[in-house]
Parts: structure tokens; C-alpha cells; sequence
């Protein structure tokens, strides 16, 4: 894939909300980029690895003694990298901010 997925797609929302962010869960995931409740995240998330983004995954024990994974992305290809910028700094020009 050469191209960055798009931006209304499941895949896409995802990769966006993951992009510079902390450590989120699949639920925390999916709320933020608006996502239908039976949304799999998870597969998205896997989604992003066959495009060669890594995605650190950790377990965290919780208050209920249940395991929540954590999933933040720790490197991409340079083309996604440059690609989203460019995204950035098109729709700043679009909304009149300064890029």
C-alpha cells in the first residue's frame, strides 16, 4: 500500500486517532474515532501491521484484576509518516490556520 487509508474508513479513523497518542484501549480507541460498538478495533489494529506500522500491545491489570490491553503505535514507514503531515498541513490551510 502506497497510499494513506481513508480518512472516513474504519481503518483509517483509527490510524488517525492512534497517530501521536498515548497508550489507548480498543474501547478507548473506538469511542475516540466514533466508532460503531461492534467495531473490532483489534482488527484494524492488525491492519496497521500488514502496512508495516508496529503497534506495541501491553496487558495492564486493572482494579477488577482483569486484563485491559493498551495499544500505541511505536514506528511507522516514512510514507505514512509524510503522508499524515501532509494531511495535517493541507487541512490547516483549508481551515485558514498557519501551518
Amino acid at each position: 500500500m502506497t497510499r494513506l487509508p481513508l480518512k472516513d474508513s474504519n481503518l483509517g479513523k483509527v490510524l488517525r486517532v492512534m497517530n501521536n497518542a498515548a497508550p489507548m484501549s480498543a474501547g478507548h480507541i473506538r469511542r475516540k474515532a466514533g466508532l460503531a460498538p461492534d467495531t473490532a478495533v483489534t482488527a484494524r489494529i492488525r491492519d496497521l501491521r500488514k502496512i508495516g506500522i508496529d503497534v506495541d500491545c501491553q496487558g495492564r491489570r486493572e482494579m477488577n484484576d482483569k486484563t485491559v490491553w493498551y495499544y500505541q503505535i511505536e514506528r511507522m514507514p516514512q510514507w505514512v509518516s509524510d503522508a499524515l503531515r501532509e494531511e495535517r498541513k493541507r487541512e490547516q490551510q483549508v481551515s485558514g490556520v498557519a501551518a
